[in-house]
């Protein structure tokens, strides 16, 4: 995840409450326009002062009743055109039960921003955009070298040690444009009441510092949410930039020990070289709601935690890196899982469309779309590690076009093997047997396969399914491939109801003898079956039309 244990931190951490600029009580406030802060104020400029016009800011009626003071940035002395450095009025101005407002314009910053152990605090941009100095060198995520010094960014807003309270970010931009530039926009940890909205990151981040965010809701009954972080531009590879941390930034980071529920909305990541977003420890929970992720070349969301899910998310991977693993979804660390109505497109030999690994004790997998759209290199579709624990799949449709598994379900072949349920999935799409001949493979005991449609015409023997672990059940569903569409090797499988088609005149299925104790059962196999010597074998009310 690229953090380390300690940095090195500008700015006191502690307000300065002095003659610099005004602070405007919500009872001052509201003796004027409601719902409007106007001020004319004095800007500092590189020559001398000179009076302003009136900026107005149109604030919430829930913010003005919300905190005690609400402070104009640059009628507290703050520069608008991005000339002057605003930290030393930051520092002045930033206290308990108060709301900054960043009238439009544009912000310099040279240091980072420190602040623990607040409470009620708030950053309000309207048209705001913040920038920082100019970056010469860096180590360890501190800037050794040029205008911008100390740790490389924006906003610390509490550590994990001393955390704040009640947390408004709203509004802000920043401005990674130009080259050498993109440091954290914003870390933040609270105990409760993180609330981050409409901050967008213009510009890809290519310093090799942190990525742009990081959140931590420090205790278990707190929560916060963040809506529309949008970094589209993503970020270079720390090879190709002044920075050293580790491969490349993260986009959103959650703090492995972050133990409260936070939801994620509507947010939206371009490639980043680590994890676009990651959720790095399993002592919370988190909920991705809508937004899109696209190319990063870990895993573009990778989840941890205790009923975490991703609900209505667009993942997209269309922009290869060669060497490098690229997933559209991981589940790594916790239990009940949800991934639900949400889409992955893959274009290319990305790895997996979505991975489940081995500490992931429940998921379910339901409502989701994956195309797997490139004929020359796919990737795999749906993938369980050997280990992993329960999944369903359910009412799930997978286009596989490259010569590559739609599903892949590992396992050790014993009965320890979790159940992988599959239900009413659908795969299709014209992908060849080159050098993956079938859509489902199944190294998993304890499998039940219910109401799929498999439907794979791709030349040079394609498959649907290849049964090598024991105990699978299949109920219900039509498979229709090239070649055979069943070839097993399992012991106990069991066939009911199904339908299966050869397009090539094969015959339904193949049973090798390393499968014993097989039966069909009320089922249609056109063409019948080819025995290889399986003991046991048992067929039953089932018609063997010709192929």
């Amino acid at each position: 995840m690229n953090e380390p244990d300690s940095e090195t931190p500008s700015g006191s951490g502690e307000p300065r409450v002095g003659s610099v600029g005004s602070k405007v009580t919500r009872r001052t406030y509201l003796l004027g326009t409601v719902g409007a802060l106007g001020f004319s104020g004095y800007v500092a400029t590189s020559t001398e002062s000179a009076r302003a016009d009136t900026l107005t800011v149109e604030l919430p009626q829930e913010y003005l009743d919300r905190f005690d003071n609400i402070v104009n940035i640059v009628d507290a002395g703050a520069d608008p055109t991005g000339t002057e450095p605003i930290d030393d009025i930051l520092d002045s101005t930033v206290a308990d039960d108060t709301l900054v407002v960043f009238p439009e314009g544009r912000y310099l910053m040279n240091s980072q921003f420190r602040k623990t152990g607040y409470e009620n605090i708030g950053f309000y941009g309207d048209n705001a955009t913040l920038t920082h100095g100019q970056i010469d060198a860096i180590e360890n995520n501190v800037v050794t070298d040029g205008e911008f010094t100390g740790a490389a960014r924006f906003f610390r807003l509490g550590v994990i040690y001393a955390p704040g309270k009640d947390l408004l970010f709203e509004g802000l931009t920043f401005d990674f444009v130009p080259e050498q530039t993109g440091i954290r926009a914003i870390e933040a940890y609270v105990t409760d009441g993180l609330e981050v909205r409409d901050v967008t990151i213009v510009g890809e981040h290519d310093t090799g510092t942190l990525g742009p965010a990081l959140f931590s809701v420090t205790t278990a009954n707190g929560s916060g949410v963040v809506e529309r972080f949008k970094a589209p531009d993503g970020a270079a590879f720390t090879k190709d930039t002044i920075g050293d941390i580790n491969l490349g930034p993260t986009g959103i980071l959650i703090d492995p020990n972050s133990a409260g529920t936070l939801r994620l909305v509507d947010c939206e990541l371009g490639r980043f070289p680590d994890n676009g977003l990651y959720v790095s420890g399993a002592n919370g929970t988190v909920h991705v709601e809508g937004g899109t992720y696209k190319n990063s070349t870990v895993t573009s969301i990778r989840l941890k935690g205790y009923r975490s899910s991703i609900r209505g998310v667009d993942i997209i991977i269309d922009e290869l890196v060669s060497g490098i693993s690229q997933r559209g979804i991981r589940l790594d660390d916790g239990a009940d899982f949800l991934v639900e109505d949400t889409t992955v497109t893959v274009t290319g030999p990305a790895e997996n469309a979505i991975r489940v690994l081995d500490d992931a004790e429940t998921s379910t997998i339901k409502n989701c779309s994956i195309v797997l759209n490139d004929a020359k290199g796919s990737a795999r579709g749906i993938q369980l590690t050997e280990n992993a624990g329960r999944v369903e799949v359910l009412d799930t449709t997978i286009e596989v076009y490259g010569s590559e598994f739609a599903v892949y379900l590992q396992g050790n072949n014993d009965s320890q093997d979790s159940m992988a349920l599959l239900r009413n999935v659908t795969i299709t799409g014209p992908a060849p047997g080159d050098s993956a001949r079938e859509a489902i493979r199944v190294e998993r005991a304890n499998g039940r396969f219910e109401n799929l449609v498999v439907d794979q015409p791709g030349d040079n023997y394609r498959r649907c399914v290849e049964i090598l672990a024991d105990d699978n059940l299949f109920v219900g569903g039509t498979y229709q491939s090239t070649h055979h569409p069943f070839i097993n090797k399992g012991s106990r499988t069991r066939f009911d109801e199904v339908t299966a088609r050869s397009y090539g005149g094969w015959q339904a299925a193949k049973l090798y003898a390393e499968g014993t104790d097989v039966v069909v059962m009320d089922s249609t196999l056109y063409g019948g079956y080819i025995d290889k010597g399986a003991e046991g074998f048992v067929v039953d009310n089932t018609e063997m039309p010709p192929a």
